[in-house]
C-alpha cells in the first residue's frame, strides 16, 4: 500500500513544535525523565511490583525468583534483557535530545514525552510477569522464536531511527543545502522513516515481552497514529515550507512510514 495520507493543513502547536532552538531546561527535564525509566522497570521486575498488580486485575502473576545470582541486575536472563530493552531505548532518546534535535524542546512536552515512553515501557514490563501474556519461557535462560523476532525487531528498528536522523542531521549541517527538505539515505526509501523505525523497535519490545498479541496491539497503535495524525501534520508542514521541493521529494519517496508497506 502506497497510498499517501490525505493533505492536512498544519495546525499552529504543530509549527510551534518545529521552531529551531535549544530549551536547556527542557532537555535536562527529558534526559532526567528518561533516565528514571530504568529503576522504574528495574522495581516493577526486582521486587515484584508488577507482579503484586495483576490480581487486582484479575490475572495470575509470574514471581521473579528474589536475588537471583545468573546476572549481575539479580533477574533471571529473560527479565535482565527486558531492562536492557528500556535501558536501549533510553539511550537512543538521550542522544536524539541532546545531540541530534533542534527543534525547541519545551518542559511540557519533555514530560509528556517521557511519560508517554515510561508508560508503554511499564505496561509491557507489566504483561511479562502476567502469565496469561509472558513471552518468558519455562526455562529462564533459553529464548523462544518470538522473543529472537522481537528483539532482532527492536534492534532494527533503533538502529533505523537513529541513523536515519544522524544522516538528516549531517545533511542539514550542510550550508550548502539551507532550505532545502532532506531525501537522501533512508529518507529515500521512506518519508517518515524515523517514525518507522520508532514503530519497528516498539512492537519487537512489545512482543519481546508479550508475544504476538500484545505486538499487534502496539503496531495498531502506533500506525494509526502516525498515519492518522503525525504524518499528515508533517506532511502539510513541509509541503507549506519547500513547496514544490517537497512534492517532488514526494514522488522520489511515494511511502510514508515504512517502505513498500505504506
Amino acid at each position: 500500500m502506497s497510498s499517501r495520507p490525505p493533505k492536512n493543513t498544519t495546525n499552529d502547536w504543530y509549527k510551534d513544535a518545529r521552531r529551531k532552538g535549544t530549551s536547556v531546561s527542557g532537555i535536562l527535564t527529558f534526559v532526567a525523565l528518561r533516565a528514571l525509566d530504568l529503576p522504574i522497570q528495574y522495581y516493577l521486575l526486582r521486587y515484584n511490583v508488577g507482579a503484586r498488580l495483576i490480581p487486582y486485575l484479575g490475572g495470575t502473576p509470574i514471581i521473579v525468583p528474589p536475588a537471583y545470582t545468573a546476572t549481575i541486575l539479580g533477574l533471571p536472563p529473560y527479565y535482565a534483557a527486558i531492562i536492557l530493552l528500556a535501558t536501549g531505548s533510553a539511550a537512543k532518546q538521550i542522544f536524539w535530545a541532546t545531540r541530534v534535535s533542534e527543534q525547541v524542546l519545551p518542559p511540557p512536552f519533555a514530560i509528556l514525552l517521557s511519560a508517554y515512553n515510561t508508560a508503554l515501557n511499564s505496561i509491557n514490563t507489566v504483561l511479562s510477569v502476567w502469565a496469561w501474556s509472558s513471552n518468558s519461557t519455562s526455562n529462564s535462560s533459553t529464548y523462544s522464536l518470538t522473543q529472537g523476532v522481537g528483539f532482532l525487531l527492536y534492534a532494527t528498528g533503533l538502529f533505523t531511527e537513529w541513523y536515519c536522523e544522524m544522516q538528516r542531521k549531517r545533511f542539514k549541517e550542510d550550508p550548502r543545502n539551507k532550505g532545502k527538505p532532506y531525501s537522501g539515505g533512508l529518507f529515500g526509501l521512506a518519508t517518515n522513516i524515523n517514525y518507522g523505525g520508532y514503530t519497528l523497535w516498539r512492537t519487537g519490545y512489545a512482543m519481546f515481552c508479550a508475544g504476538l498479541p500484545w505486538a499487534g496491539v502496539m503496531t495498531a497503535w502506533l500506525a494509526g497514529d502516525f498515519c492518522g495524525r503525525a504524518i499528515p501534520s508533517m506532511e502539510g508542514y513541509c509541503e507549506n515550507k519547500y513547496g514544490d521541493q517537497w512534492r517532488e521529494v514526494r514522488k522520489k519517496a511515494p511511502y510514508c512510514l515504512l517502505p513498500w508497506v505504506y
